[in-house]
C-alpha cells in the first residue's frame, strides 16, 4: 500500500475501523489512512470522482459535468460537490504528474492575456503562460498586474519545472520581459522580441525564423475553458485551476508527438498521454 500523503512504500497494517475497513500507518510521515486512501469518507466511488475531474478539465462547467454524469453514469452529484472535488484532488493530481516530467525543448515562448477574476481592478487579471516549441505548457501564473515582477515569477516557475534555462526566449513587445529574462536565466539565454511577423536569427550556425504565433495559438485553448467557467472569484483558486488545466493540456489533449504514460493514483489507474 502506497501512502497517499508522502507516496512512501514504508507502510504497515494498523488495525481496522468500526466498519471493518483495513487501516494502515506510514513509517515515513507517521500518518494513518485506510485502504481507500485519499478517497476515504466520500459517498461516491473513486471512478466517478476521476470522471468528474477529467470532464471539468475540458471546456465545460461544473453544471455541465453534472449533466454528463447523470446522462452517462446515472449518478447526479451537485455542481457544488463537483467543485469541492476539484479543489481537493487537483493538488494531488498535480503532485503525481510532476513525477512524470516532459522533455521540454530549449526554445520557449511567453505571452500574457486578460482573464476575468473578481476583487481586481475592473475584474481583470493577467494569465501568463510559458510554453516550448513543441506546444507544451511549462508554467502558468495569474496576477493582477502586468509588470516585470509577474514576468519574473512565471519564468522562474518554468525554470524550476524544466530544470534548465532555455537557449532562446521569445516574447512580444512587453519591455519587462527583457529584464526578467536576464534576471532569471542569465546572459546565456537569448531574448527575442517577435510577434506575428517572423524575425530571422542565427542560432548554432543555422538561420531560424522566429515568431510568437505559437504562444498566441496556445492562448486560445484556455480561452475556451475560461469562457465555460465564466471567470473566477479568487486569485489563489485561479492559479490552482490553471495548473489543473495545464495537466489536461499537456497529458490528455492531443497535440504534437506523445507517448502513453500510466499513472497510479493511489491504486486508481489513470492513463495519460505525453
Amino acid at each position: 500500500m502506497i501512502c497517499p500523503y508522502c507516496s512512501s512504500l514504508l507502510t504497515i497494517k494498523n488495525g481496522h475501523d468500526k466498519k471493518g475497513v483495513q487501516r494502515y500507518k506510514c513509517k515515513g510521515c507517521t500518518r494513518r489512512f485506510c485502504e481507500k486512501g485519499i478517497f476515504a469518507r466520500h459517498r461516491y466511488p473513486s471512478w466517478l470522482i476521476m470522471d468528474a475531474l477529467f470532464l471539468y478539465s475540458q471546456p465545460i462547467s461544473t453544471r455541465g459535468v453534472t449533466i454528463n454524469l447523470r446522462r452517462f453514469r446515472g449518478i447526479t452529484p451537485t455542481n457544488v460537490t463537483i467543485y469541492n472535488w476539484i479543489i481537493k484532488f487537483a493538488p494531488k493530481l498535480i503532485e503525481i504528474v510532476r513525477n512524470k516530467p516532459i522533455n521540454f525543448t530549449r526554445i520557449w515562448h511567453v505571452d500574457e492575456k486578460f482573464i476575468h477574476v473578481r476583487n481586481s481592478k475592473d475584474d481583470h487579471a493577467y494569465l501568463w503562460i510559458v510554453s516550448d516549441s513543441n506546444s507544451n505548457i511549462i508554467s502558468t501564473y495569474v496576477s493582477f498586474t502586468r509588470d516585470i515582477n509577474s514576468a519574473k515569477i512565471v519564468l522562474k516557475k518554468a525554470k524550476e519545472r524544466a530544470g534548465f534555462s532555455p537557449s532562446i526566449l521569445v516574447s512580444d513587445g512587453l519591455q519587462g520581459y527583457k529584464s526578467a529574462c536576464s534576471w532569471t536565466f542569465g546572459i546565456r539565454t537569448r531574448h527575442v522580441q517577435a510577434h506575428f511577423e517572423p524575425i530571422g536569427i542565427v542560432h548554432k550556425g543555422k538561420l531560424m525564423q522566429i515568431t510568437n504565433n505559437r504562444a498566441e495559438r496556445i492562448n486560445q485553448f484556455p480561452s475556451l475553458w475560461l469562457h465555460s467557467v465564466r471567470g473566477f472569484k479568487r486569485l489563489d483558486r485561479t492559479n490552482l485551476l490553471m495548473e489543473f488545466f495545464t495537466i489536461y493540456y499537456n497529458y490528455l489533449m492531443p497535440h504534437g508527438t506523445k507517448e502513453e504514460v500510466r499513472v497510479e493514483w493511489n491504486q486508481v489507474p489513470v492513463i495519460i498521454n505525453r
